[in-house]
């Protein structure tokens, strides 16, 4: 019985074996090197507003998500009491965000939007082309445009 328990501790020890975490190697790029813009919106929910949030949310991004394949990401972030709104989105570059602002603009959820929705701020990061900076000033749109300092993404 005694040779059973040394040979079956053995066996474990020996069967033991230190597992490694897996090391990815990803593709680092600079900010710098991007062409992708980002537009984070901060906006307040019009009290009077008949518009339900959640339902033109739902609406909208599913339109985006079946009608702009450029666009990389696109969401609605409400804060906990529902006055508040970040929209984060993200275009490939430049061009896609002016076909963008352009199909949103010929919509109807342009109109919707402003019911719900006032503009606190427009800030939109990245290299935006003076293209882009051309069509949203004609376009009314007030923006705070900022370039990388220095960063990255994966």
């Amino acid at each position: 019985m005694k040779k059973l328990i040394y040979f079956t501790l053995s066996l474990m020890i020996m069967s033991c074996t230190s597992v490694e975490p897996k090391s990815v190697k990803s593709t680092i790029t600079k900010n710098a090197d991007s062409k992708e813009i980002t537009f984070i919106i901060d906006l307040a929910v019009n009290p009077d507003s008949n518009e339900d949030l959640n339902l033109f949310a739902k609406e909208i991004t599913e339109n985006v998500i079946n009608t702009e394949d450029f666009c990389l990401e696109y969401g609605y972030f409400v804060s906990e009491d529902g006055s508040q709104v970040t929209l984060y989105e993200k275009y490939i570059d430049s061009k896609s965000a002016i076909t963008h602002a352009q199909n949103f603009m010929s919509s109807p959820y342009f109109e919707r939007f402003f019911n719900l929705f006032s503009i606190n701020k427009f800030i939109v990061t990245g290299p935006a082309s003076d293209d882009f900076k051309k069509f949203t000033s004609e376009n009314g749109f007030v923006i705070d445009f900022r370039s990388s300092a220095y960063g990255f993404f994966r």
